[in-house]
């Protein structure tokens, strides 16, 4: 009976356990459905987080873009803040200077009215005829050079109202401070003045004066309207001779296109009138003469570079032909009508002075600044733009060289371009004359001619050369020869016949039979190969002998064609090169008249 209640009383405690791990488990089920509820709770609050969060990436981006909007909007207006800032300060700078301007400067434009008046010829007839008191202009001048003592034109002004008055020793004072002021415009003044008034003497005597005080390498633009003034003889022939004087002695300076400084090192390194030779003279064309190219080989460089030497004197003179039609001297033309001479004088009394040449800069710059808002690189742009492209000074030798071989460049009237054309002409003969030593000298006596592995010597002179028959049938004779040569060394190969037997004998007799498939079909092929070939080899020797023939005969007839017209155009790329230096003595001939004088 204790035996059956002890299972029992285990069942009832497994019983009781299987109760509480029951009450147990729903104790936990219970906890885990508000773990459910919670983590629901916590899934609704991060998905409000997640939509807080992409508001307020919405709004950062809003932000953002607000931020970059105001900072464009900020730096448009410093930028527009700066611009402003230059504009009033360029304002301000430009009403300062615009009032020194015309408290220093104002005086001269009265100065230069008065000397436009003074030196018009209807002036000099009211003096004469005396409609104008000749006190008043005395009055007028002496004014002039109390109010601007620094300024040349007042004294020169005060020496042309002395010369109304035959006043010498005050006109000789007046010319003297002029002069001591500024020695080159006084001196050019005085001498256009005296042009326009009549007086050539004195006035070639004051032309002198003014060209030797010049520097020859820095010219003005100015000196380009006297020099038309001097070639048309408005100043009369003394100043043209003094300027032919003149120009003849800077010609002989140091000038890189001077006569003195030309020299040619294995024409390398030349001066700039050779490089204007140079780029005159005729090219050989890629098509031309391409058979003597092929035929004297590695001579053709120096061959070509003498002939484009020899074409100088005479394309060169074609240039000057066409340039200057009526010659180096030209015809005899009338006396200009003195509107060069006015030109002149206008733009000699208009020219500022440097230091009103400074401020007008400054000037202008300020005011290309206020234009352009402040923007001081467009203001900077603008302001080289509108610089004058004369404003710079030019060389004397540089001035003529443009006038010859560039007169749509510069403003010269033809009687000027022909006096520089006589300026720098016995610059030109000698450099004609140097590419043509040069050219000369790259001119062999003999020429060697290879085609096919032949080669003969030809004279380069025209009335040496031989005729063309006798050195074609001997490269005839040459190619039949070395043809027939060739064919005699096709022979049968009695080796390789043999070689061939043995190898198909072996195929044939210890391969072929113990192989099987493929390689039974491929040693078969050769075996019959091997056989084959002793057939050809016996039979084949008359074709390969026709066919070394038929090579021969082609390029016999290739070289003989090769040949012959390298010969024809030997001659006449010979023919042409001394015809070229023949050249030479018409150029110097055209030039003569010019010597001569």
């Amino acid at each position: 009976m204790e035996d059956w209640l002890e299972p029992d009383s285990a069942l009832q405690r497994l019983s009781e356990r299987i109760d509480c791990i029951e009450e147990g488990q729903g104790r936990h089920e219970e906890k885990l459905d508000g773990f459910r509820g919670g983590l629901y709770g916590v899934q609704a609050d991060v998905v409000s987080l997640s939509s807080e969060v992409t508001n307020v990436r919405r709004e950062i981006a809003g932000l953002e873009s607000a931020v970059t909007d105001t900072r464009q909007t900020l730096d448009i207006f410093i930028e527009q803040y700066g611009r402003d800032r230059e504009v009033s300060k360029a304002q301000a700078e430009l009403s300062r200077l615009t009032t020194e301007w015309h408290a220093n400067f104002a005086q001269r434009k009265q100065t230069r009215a008065l000397a436009r008046g003074l030196v018009h010829t209807l002036t000099a007839q009211a003096v004469y005829r005396n409609v104008v008191n000749t006190a008043t202009v005395r009055a007028c001048s002496e004014e002039r050079l109390l109010l601007e003592p620094t300024y040349w034109l007042a004294p020169a002004t005060m020496a042309v109202a002395a010369k109304f008055r035959d006043e010498e020793e005050q006109g000789g004072r007046a010319r003297a401070h002029a002069c001591a002021l500024d020695a080159a415009k006084a001196n050019l003044f005085f001498s256009l003045t005296c042009s326009r008034l009549g007086d050539e003497t004195e006035a070639a005597a004051w032309m002198d004066l003014y060209l030797q005080s010049l520097d020859p390498d820095e010219l003005g633009q100015d000196f380009l309207v006297v020099l038309d003034a001097i070639a048309s003889k408005e100043l009369g022939e003394k100043a043209l001779g003094y300027a032919q004087q003149a120009m003849a002695r800077w010609n002989r300076g140091d000038s890189h296109l001077s006569i003195g400084a030309v020299k040619i090192p294995d024409m390398r390194g030349g001066t700039d009138l050779e490089s204007r030779l140079l780029g005159l003279r005729s090219r050989v064309a890629e098509n031309r003469y391409t058979a003597l190219r092929e035929t004297c080989g590695g001579q053709w460089e120096v061959l070509r570079d003498g002939w484009e030497l020899a074409t100088v004197p005479d394309v060169t003179l074609a240039y000057l032909r066409r340039v200057f039609p009526d010659g180096v001297d030209g015809v005899d033309m009338p006396v200009g009508s003195g509107r060069h001479v006015e030109s002149a004088l206008e733009r000699l009394i208009d020219q500022l002075e440097p230091d009103e040449a400074d401020m007008r800069e400054r000037m202008r710059r300020l005011e290309r600044i206020i234009e352009h808002g402040g923007d001081l690189e467009e203001a900077s742009r603008a302001q080289e733009a509108s610089l004058a492209p004369d404003a710079a000074p030019v060389e004397f030798m540089t001035l003529l060289d443009q006038a010859v071989f560039e007169p749509d460049e510069i403003q010269l009237g033809q009687p000027a371009r022909r006096m520089a054309l006589r300026a720098i002409w016995p610059g030109l003969e000698k450099a004609a004359q140097r590419f043509v030593a040069v050219s000369q000298n790259r001119l062999p006596r003999h020429i060697t001619l290879s085609v096919a592995d032949w080669s003969c010597t030809v004279a380069t002179d025209p009335q040496l050369m031989v005729e063309a028959r006798p050195l074609l049938d001997e490269l005839t004779a040459h190619i039949e020869q070395q043809t027939q040569v060739q064919s005699d060394a096709v022979v049968r190969r009695w080796p390789r016949v043999v070689a061939a037997l043995v190898i198909g004998a072996f195929t044939g007799a210890l391969v072929v039979p113990f192989v099987d498939g493929v390689a039974r079909w491929i040693f078969g092929l050769l075996t019959i190969a091997m056989f084959t070939w002793p057939i050809w080899e016996i039979w084949s020797l008359p074709l390969r002998k026709k066919y070394v023939r038929d090579q021969g005969d082609r390029l016999r007839h290739e070289a003989v064609t090769t040949l012959d017209m390298a010969l024809r155009q030997c001659e006449d790329f010979f023919e042409e090169w001394h015809e070229a230096v023949e050249q030479l003595t018409f150029l110097v001939e055209w030039g003569g008249s010019h010597r001569r004088n």
